[in-house]
């Protein structure tokens, strides 16, 4: 059974607590893991970097319709079927892959105000061990590291990932706008039951059932920096030494990902802080800001409606 849905992106822009939220809704199936970035090169799905382009030929080899239908099984006997996948949107070669696998899909696209989800981005990269600079540098080089690797270009884009309305211009060169509906964390938060009811009915499911999911935020950031005083040498081994007990502890009390997350961040306190409660420095963020203001009004003028969410 193909999907009759998609959930397509945009990177920490809420597409795991949108996933959780259809989830309880009892005309939908889902693919069973939250992620399922099918139409992507294995090589950049992995944490392995490497230089160049990933292998495109190789991936039409590996791939085929009927192995994609045969992840959905019968769709539970649901009637609406979907998978998540949060960076088809940016990712322009699956742009291509998704609409000759799943033509009639209909695809759910979540936004995000592009200057704090650069700054998600960022810290989920660095919990993730995949950046070791800072976040400005990490933006200065952020062009002369994504021309080098592809591997870069998909992890690393902090920046370029908040111009959404390129992303898109590709994307409706492949996917009828009419498949698509675009909604942004900000109004899921604000507006939860009248977000998913327009999405349930996007989708062609009952608007008034599963309106009690979304209550939760998923997907938290739970990346943990070094306290300050941990950086003495003499002081490091025994932190490092800490953090990996605590790890060892969490996984034998833990039943969920989430609780193990949330176990290990509390234990960890005494070496080392939430990156959640690390601001971004004024100075960057005014910056970014006036940096993406055009971009956004290009969005705009693209979907013909407003953002006004993103500038309070």
């Amino acid at each position: 059974m193909l999907p009759t849905f998609i959930i397509a992106g945009e990177r920490r822009s809420g597409t795991t607590s949108l996933y959780s939220a259809l989830s309880v809704h009892p005309e939908i199936h889902f693919y069973p893991k939250s992620e399922l970035n099918y139409f992507v090169e294995q090589e950049l799905n992995g944490r392995q970097s490497f230089d160049g382009e990933p292998d495109a030929a190789r991936w039409e080899e590996t791939h085929s319709i009927k192995e994609y239908s045969g992840l959905f099984g019968d769709g539970g006997g649901r009637s609406a079927v979907g998978h998540k996948g949060a960076d088809l949107l940016f990712w322009k070669p699956a742009h291509r892959r998704m609409m000759r696998y799943a033509p009639d899909a209909w695809i759910l696209i979540t936004l995000r105000n592009p200057v704090s989800r650069a700054w998600s981005h960022y810290w989920n990269e660095v919990g993730k061990g995949r950046e070791i600079l800072e976040f400005d540098d990490a933006l200065k080089q952020e062009q002369q590291r994504s021309a080098r690797s592809a591997f870069a270009r998909f992890h690393l884009s902090y920046g370029a990932r908040g111009f959404y309305a390129d992303s898109l211009h590709s994307f409706f060169e492949i996917v009828p706008r009419e498949q698509v509906l675009v909604v942004t964390l900000e109004e899921s938060r604000m507006h939860r039951r009248d977000t998913l009811g327009r999405i349930y009915s996007f989708l062609g499911v009952n608007p008034e059932l599963g309106l009690e999911g979304g209550e939760q935020r998923r997907n938290a950031n739970w990346t943990t920096v070094p306290r300050p005083w941990t950086r003495n040498p003499l002081v490091r081994p025994l932190a490092a030494a800490y953090t990996g007990l605590v790890h060892a502890i969490a996984t034998p009390l833990t039943r969920t990902k989430e609780q193990r997350h949330n176990l290990r961040r509390l234990l960890k306190t005494p070496v080392r802080r939430p990156a959640s409660g690390i601001l971004m420095p004024e100075e960057t963020q005014i910056r970014l800001t006036e940096l993406y203001a055009p971009a956004t009004e290009a969005l705009e003028e693209l979907l013909g409606r407003s953002f006004n969410e993103w500038r309070s």
